[in-house]
């Protein structure tokens, strides 16, 4: 069994294109880290997605670090999903991803964009994937979910590159499932979890559901 760390990062939709598609945000970037039986990393990958409807201003810019000449000639995302299933292979795989709210925004768009592929399909399966935001969650009895950045300090892990890009945000958390996994008795640092929401967001996708709540 492998396992596939995933991460995205989106623009905002403006509410003018929202009759066509109605949500607030679109995908701009895929990290991907596989990780083999004994979680340790042995590949990675990052893909940009040219969006349709979605425009990357500057706060998204200075947030993830991704600019519009990475995107413009990007693959629509049927493409870039379809080559993140070709890079996986014929290779048993979970899927994990920090919250939900990736596959969420995945199957979203699939369904605004009327996509229909096999390999997306079978990529997409609800028993492949792993909320690993609330596994931490539940595993330490938290009273709420709590960002990766967070979640990284109190497991005392230094973390790679910068948090808001696609690939080091998935590294990232490949390497707090990695800890955690193989040492089932570790406890966090409790008092590292701020006792309010002092940081943006869990992921840009959370950031968005707020936003789709008030605009859309």
């Amino acid at each position: 069994m492998n396992y596939l760390v995933i991460d995205l990062e989106m623009c905002r939709v403006k509410k003018l294109y929202r009759k066509t598609y109605k949500y607030a945000s679109e995908i701009i970037q895929i990290g991907a880290v596989l990780l083999d039986e004994g979680f340790n990393r042995i590949a990675t990958m990052c893909e940009y997605v040219n969006p349709e409807y979605g425009v990357l201003d500057n706060f998204i810019e200075s947030m993830t670090g991704i600019k519009n000449r990475d995107i413009k000639q990007a693959p629509k995302l049927t493409e870039a999903l379809e080559h993140l299933s070709d890079w996986l292979g014929d290779r048993e795989y979970k899927v994990y991803a920090w919250s939900d709210s990736d596959r969420t925004q995945i199957l979203r768009e699939i369904k605004a964009k009327n996509i229909e592929s096999a390999k997306i399909d079978d990529f997409m399966k609800a028993d492949r994937w792993i909320d690993y935001q609330d596994v931490f969650k539940k595993r330490f009895d938290l009273d709420r979910c709590y960002s990766l950045e967070d979640a990284l300090e109190s497991a005392e892990i230094e973390p790679e590159g910068r948090f808001h890009d696609g690939l080091d945000d998935a590294v990232n958390t490949g390497a707090l499932i990695k800890k955690l996994e193989l040492n089932p008795e570790y406890e966090i640092a409790k008092y590292a979890l701020p006792e309010s929401d002092e940081h943006l967001s869990c992921t840009i996708g959370d950031l968005f559901e707020g936003l789709q709540l008030k605009f859309g």
